[in-house]
């Protein structure tokens, strides 16, 4: 097929010499640059996909994403880890470093804890049960 270059091509031939190429080359290479060189809009409509992916990302991609974050730092980060795992182990932190200054290691210390939790449970016990018939 005899064509007439409108401009270099490299490899084929100058911009206004005559060229023979196959019907091949000339229809799937030469014609379609052709085209996308000048670029309209129905050829850049084309080109991006109908721009399916952008409108996909701004519909479900985007919000997902924001619900997926929201969910990991608030939901996750503050609720579950705060109230769960991370709170519950403070606490526990906070409570052996109070029961670490009771114990001292002298028994008169454990003797005396052991009398108040007795005297605690008989005032309870005396106060609440004692005075049912």
């Amino acid at each position: 097929m005899e064509i007439i270059l409108l401009q270099d091509v490299p490899n084929v031939g100058e911009k206004g010499h005559l060229a023979n190429v196959s019907r091949g080359y000339a229809r799937n290479y030469l014609l379609p640059k052709k085209l996308a060189d000048r670029r309209g809009m129905l050829y850049l409509f084309l080109y991006n996909k109908w721009y399916f992916d952008e409108l996909y990302d701004f519909l479900f991609v985007k919000p997902a994403l924001k619900l997926g974050r929201f969910l990991w730092k608030k939901g996750d980060g503050v609720v579950i880890d705060g109230l769960g795992p991370d709170g519950i182990a403070a606490r526990v932190l906070d409570a052996t470093r109070g029961a670490v200054r009771l114990q001292t290691g002298y028994v008169y210390h454990y003797a005396l804890a052991m009398l108040l939790g007795v005297v605690a449970l008989a005032t309870w016990f005396v106060t609440t049960l004692g005075g049912v018939k």
